[in-house]
């Protein structure tokens, strides 16, 4: 059996402007901590909220990326 492509999923807090976007189009993978969203994992399966979530964030501040060599597939680099 060949194995499932697997992302990382990255918030660059600094960046965040706390919109909720990314909460609300995944919030089993986003959560608020010290008014900034945080992943709630670091790794995920391919998932279009995250892609959605990613690409709609109003600071540009998600980032997904291929495991295991890194490439990114949207978002911060």
């Amino acid at each position: 059996m060949a194995d499932q492509e697997e992302w990382t999923v990255r918030v660059d807090s600094e960046a965040c402007l706390m919109s909720g976007l990314c909460m609300s189009l995944a919030p089993d993978v986003f959560a608020v901590r010290d008014y900034r969203s945080v992943a709630l994992t670091d790794r995920s399966a391919p998932d279009d909220r995250l892609l959605e979530a990613a690409e709609f964030c109003p600071a540009e501040a998600i980032g997904i990326h291929r495991l295991p060599g890194g490439e990114p597939v949207l978002g911060i680099g």
